[in-house]
């Protein structure tokens, strides 16, 4: 029984983060189209591709902080770089 309850425990925690993931990535996606209106699908693209919460946390801010779309696609390309 210890087995399931622990299989079970993983399979939670794993939806539970990948839950958080797919909100970040959202956050950044509303950001972006409240300061730059539509988002080109290419750079959706790329925002959903990142997996790192971390990552998605500076995106985040660079979205807040970016005076445009150009820089923040900058901001992501050198991010997906390293």
């Amino acid at each position: 029984m210890e087995i399931v309850t622990s299989w079970m425990e993983a399979g939670l925690e794993r939806g539970r983060q990948e839950g958080l993931v797919q909100n970040a990535r959202e956050d950044v996606l509303d950001v972006l189209e409240a300061r730059f209106g539509e988002v080109p699908s290419a750079l959706r693209e790329q925002v959903v591709a990142v997996a790192d919460p971390a990552e998605l946390k500076r995106l985040h801010r660079q979205a807040v902080l970016a005076p445009d779309l150009h820089a923040f696609q900058q901001a992501l390309s050198v991010s997906q770089a390293g």
